[in-house]
């Protein structure tokens, strides 16, 4: 009987491009991210992430890491196609390892969000102990409240101490996991100008084990109780009324915390010293100038410090730090859990300047909408007349 003809057609072509179906698939762990399960497939199969992204079809491309990243904030549908054919990985669970899950095609802007402006090149926050061999990290770790580890109940980091390089895995060098990939100062001069007619010497990279970072403990029960809130309101595919308002005052009052013209916190107290040293009513007097500091505080309008790192003589970089941004999210537990927010917010929060809508880009969040009665007093103080008319009436 004569063999039959070979199908022809779109179908036909796309079935003939799909990759083979690798041998063995290690499951994804909970809540893991897309680079790091990929990264993971690498190491279990020993061979780079060039290689195993081709063999699942993902084109890789030389910049393989920052093309991963994309496929982690959003799947193609061209990509997830030929990835579930290599793996037989249950679409959902390709879903929940990405941001904004599986799209029909990629704008190719990461940024598009207005509520997710971090997603997904900007710098990560990581738990220094969950990233000991094998090295497999959270998709959590993308959002801004990713400040504490549940497992290690310690302090996230952000940034290599050596280099001050921030930690972000769209740089993460696919032939050593887990260790910075940034570059350590140049040894004859880290920020200055090389002189005229003359060569700064090669910088080296730095390749700190990132597991081997040490942070402290978070010790203060405030930040564990917002945290797990955080992490549940993302768990849940259709969170519950209270938790959606509760996490929409959350990022209402986070982002008036923010430069510009943000609301100044009036004192701040806790049991935990991390978070106490992270907070200061006092300008921060250090010098500029030293051409060797790499690594500065300094005070924002709030009263919270921050990391800044020297990137040029003349240029200074701000840092993302989970300590900080810890420190923040107790000050705003403190006020939607009282039982009077709008006395709470009085108490806690002083308006030096009203900001405006050029602050926001002519756009006010859409979850300041959503603002619940208790901060509508406090958002008529925090915002110009101009801004505060943009919002509905209580």
């Amino acid at each position: 009987m004569p063999a039959s003809p070979a199908p022809d057609g779109p179908a036909a072509d796309a079935a003939r491009t799909l990759p083979r179906r690798l041998p063995v698939v290690p499951l994804p762990q909970p809540r893991e991210s897309l680079f790091s399960w990929i990264d993971h497939l690498a190491a279990h199969y020993e061979v780079d992430r060039t290689q195993i992204m081709d063999w699942l079809g993902l084109k890789p491309a030389t910049a393989h890491a920052a093309r991963l990243a994309r496929h982690t904030a959003e799947l193609p549908l061209a990509c997830a196609r030929p990835l579930h054919a290599a793996t037989a990985i249950d679409p959902k669970l390709l879903r929940n390892m990405t941001l904004f899950g599986i799209v029909r095609q990629s704008t190719g802007r990461l940024d598009r969000h207005p509520d997710y402006r971090w997603a997904p090149e900007e710098t990560w926050a990581f738990c220094p102990q969950c990233l000991a061999p094998p090295t497999r990290w959270p998709l959590w770790w993308y959002h801004s409240w990713a400040v504490i580890c549940p497992k290690h109940r310690c302090y996230t980091a952000s940034s290599c101490p050596d280099c001050g390089s921030p930690f972000s895995p769209s740089i993460l060098r696919g032939d050593a996991p887990g260790r910075c990939p940034g570059f350590l100062p140049r040894a004859d001069n880290p920020v200055a100008l090389p002189p005229p007619g003359k060569r700064l010497s090669k910088r080296q990279r730095c390749g700190r084990p990132l597991w081997e970072i040490e942070t402290p403990p978070a010790t203060d029960p405030a930040v564990h109780a917002v945290f797990h809130r955080l992490l549940q309101f993302h768990d849940e595919e259709t969170p519950s009324r209270d938790l959606q308002q509760w996490y929409d005052d959350l990022r209402t009052l986070k982002v008036l915390l923010t430069d510009p013209h943000p609301l100044r916190v009036r004192a701040f107290t806790s049991t935990d010293l991390a978070l106490q040293e992270r907070f200061t009513a006092e300008e921060d007097p250090a010098p500029w100038e030293d051409p060797a500091l790499l690594i500065r505080w300094r005070r924002s309008d709030s009263g919270f410090l921050y990391p800044m790192r020297r990137t040029s003589p003349s240029t200074w970089t701000g840092l993302h730090d989970p300590i900080s941004a810890a420190a923040k999210l107790t000050v705003i537990a403190s006020v939607l859990d009282s039982q009077d927010p709008a006395a709470a917010a009085r108490d806690v929060f002083a308006v030096p300047h009203p900001a405006g809508l050029r602050d926001y880009d002519d756009h006010l969040p859409s979850y300041m909408y959503r603002a619940s009665p208790g901060l509508r007093e406090l958002l008529a103080r925090a915002l110009d007349p101009q801004a505060a008319a943009r919002l509905p009436e209580a």
